[in-house]
């Protein structure tokens, strides 16, 4: 015979297990909601053709504090800076003579002009010959502390001669009264030559143009000892 206690033990036994059974059933779920008892969240998808509405008061948030804001301009003020060409400081010869052309092997046949402030370009002659040959610029804005050399790509012929057009990138932190020079070097199975201006290289001065035209160059002291190629 089963006493009152002991089945009351029962009792409570079978609701633990019970109540472990649904809860291994069971998720549990958490949700947070504001003082209103609302929900703090709530999702919308939106569609490709659907445009969400941002609130205004969003986008306040994202705005400039007033201090931080730029002033416009006052009319009349300074005017823009003038724009930068660089343009040639040595004597345009013309395109290089047949003679000249034999003597050197390789010339300057042209440059833009006039020259844009973004980059430079002109064309080369060399004397034709059999085997492989090699085109390039080397050009320094720093007086040759350092260097760079650009390959010229090949034009059509203009025989005995062979044409080579190239480009030189200016940087954008030139300024007015600064040089770019540079000198041509030809590889080809006779040898290595060079288009150094006569041993004074090809400088470019960079120069205002505030009336539409080329400024002459601003004086400056004579830079030093450079190498010439």
């Amino acid at each position: 015979m089963v006493n009152a206690e002991e089945g009351e033990e029962e009792e409570e036994e079978g609701e633990a297990a019970a109540g472990e059974d649904c809860c291994g059933k069971c998720k549990k779920r958490v949700q947070f909601a504001d003082s209103l008892g609302l929900s703090l969240a709530s999702v919308k998808h939106f569609s490709d053709a659907e445009e969400p509405q941002v609130p205004p008061a969003a986008l306040s948030h994202l705005q400039s504090p007033p201090g931080e804001e730029r002033d416009p301009p006052p009319p009349g003020g300074d005017p823009a800076p003038p724009a930068l060409l660089l343009v040639p400081d040595f004597p345009d010869v013309g395109e290089p003579t047949a003679e000249r052309l034999r003597r050197q092997r390789v010339c300057l046949e042209r440059l833009g002009r006039p020259a844009a402030p973004t980059d430079v370009r002109g064309t080369v002659q060399v004397l034709g010959g059999p085997g492989l040959k090699e085109v390039t610029v080397r050009y320094t804005f720093n007086e040759w502390l350092s260097f760079v050399d650009v390959p010229a790509a090949p034009l059509p012929p203009d025989p005995p001669a062979e044409r080579y057009g190239f480009t030189l990138c200016v940087p954008p932190s030139l300024r007015e009264g600064s040089a770019l020079h540079f000198a041509i070097r030809y590889r080809s199975a006779q040898g290595e030559f060079w288009d150094n201006n006569g041993g004074r290289n090809y400088t470019l001065r960079c120069c205002g143009c505030p009336g539409g035209g080329p400024a002459p160059p601003a004086a400056a002291p004579p830079p030093p000892a450079a190498p010439r190629y």
